[in-house]
């Protein structure tokens, strides 16, 4: 997980502009499906490489202020094991670079037991529910 500190960026359902946690995501090339570009995109930002399966597991649809504009944001989350635990965040552009403030990896346990914000929301028991049940038959829907 990243977190990151961006004040032009945020829900205007739900407005919060300290630093907060956030998964490994970015936008879908063109061509690319949803679960291409999760791979992709955890290649770029952390330098993982996936083994196996990728599970879509949650999705969500909302309106974020990204800048200086409100931009439709269509979330797809993937479940996936990466070859190895270790990041690295050289592939991070400029932009990337200026917002994230560090890196780590989470239990489910610790995200519960602490106070910062995660996104999305309620991650820790959507975490313990998956790592406990595997992932679902069809993408669960978050609010």
């Amino acid at each position: 997980m990243f977190k990151v500190h961006n004040p032009a960026v945020y829900d205007p359902a739900d407005p919060f502009y300290d630093p907060f946690w956030v998964l490994l995501g970015g936008m879908v090339d063109p061509g690319e499906d949803y679960a291409e570009a999760a791979l992709r995109e955890a290649q770029e930002e952390a330098n993982l490489r996936i083994e196996g399966d990728v599970h879509w597991v949650w999705k969500r649809e909302r309106v974020m202020q990204w800048r200086e504009r409100k931009v439709l944001h269509r979330e797809r989350f993937f479940l996936a094991r990466a070859a190895s635990v270790a990041v690295d965040t050289s592939g991070l552009d400029e932009r990337e670079k200026s917002w994230t403030l560090e890196h780590r990896w989470w239990s489910a346990d610790e995200i519960a037991a602490s106070s910062d914000r995660f996104e999305p929301g309620g991650l820790a028991a959507r975490l313990a529910a998956l790592l406990r049940n595997g992932p679902p038959a069809e993408p669960i829907t978050l609010s």
